[in-house]
């Protein structure tokens, strides 16, 4: 009989997730994920940039090579393109290198 116990594959209500408690912890596992995948993106574009220092690029738009502006600049040091071709990335009407 205690073998039996022992061996018992039924489920436990104690033991079942509630699927809110399921869908909650999914949901902080992916939020998790994005924010993890933003932050490896930002490093890589800070990396970047500091490359584009060291090879005396920075400040430079990487599609057209006219001057980022001073300000775009302050606001994101990691910028790789002017606004004007920044905005057709986000177009979609010019491809990131």
């Amino acid at each position: 009989m205690n073998k039996l116990k022992e061996n018992d594959l039924s489920i436990d209500d104690s033991e079942t997730p509630d699927p809110v408690d399921l869908a909650v912890r999914n949901y902080s596992k992916n939020v998790m994920l994005a924010v993890s995948e933003n932050e490896s993106r930002q490093l890589l574009l800070i990396n970047e940039a500091i490359e584009r220092i060291d090879n005396e690029e920075y400040g430079s738009c990487q599609n057209c090579e006219n001057p980022i502006n001073p300000k775009r600049l302050d606001a994101i040091p990691w910028a790789r393109y002017c606004l004007n071709c920044q905005e057709l990335v986000e177009q979609g009407l010019l491809e990131e290198d």
